[in-house]
């Protein structure tokens, strides 16, 4: 079957779900997904203005690249949030055939940056440095946990 790239429609997010939670939760990421909490991080996503979300599909979804265009004093910007392609069709090229064609639609859409976050030291990080992101010199990502993992 075919490659296709296309817009995400709201009647596959199951799809995309079962997705993320299967590439999310297995090394070397480690998360701890269920079905429930990727279809709700996914459907926020999807209402979020300007979001655009593109999968790539041979036999089902096997990839998605998931973001919004942000505003800023210099023009749009576009946050990638999401980059999930399935484990096994990794190093295939899948995952650059979508990376390209969401930035070829960014650039018709007037994007000069994206965005993105990735862990360090990871494949991920090793494709996006591939395909030209760099990490920046001048800003860090930060995060402060709330509550305590103990839930003290």
């Amino acid at each position: 079957m075919s490659e296709r790239i296309e817009a995400l429609t709201a009647d596959r997010l199951d799809e995309c779900a079962n997705l993320l939670v299967t590439t999310f939760n297995a090394e070397p990421w480690n998360d701890s997904y269920t079905h429930g909490t990727a279809k709700a991080q996914l459907a926020w996503h999807l209402v979020v203005p300007r979001c655009l979300v593109l999968v790539s599909c041979t036999d089902g979804i096997v990839a998605f690249a998931l973001g919004y265009r942000e505003p800023t004093d210099v023009g749009d910007v576009y946050n990638l949030s999401i980059f999930c392609v399935r484990p096994d069709v990794q190093r295939t090229e899948v995952g650059t055939r979508l990376l390209r064609t969401l930035e070829e639609s960014l650039i018709k859409a007037g994007v000069k940056t994206v965005y993105l976050g990735t862990r360090r030291g990871t494949p991920a990080e090793a494709f996006y440095a591939k395909h030209g992101a760099r990490a920046s010199a001048e800003d860090i990502e930060m995060s402060r946990d709330l509550v305590k993992p103990d839930g003290v």
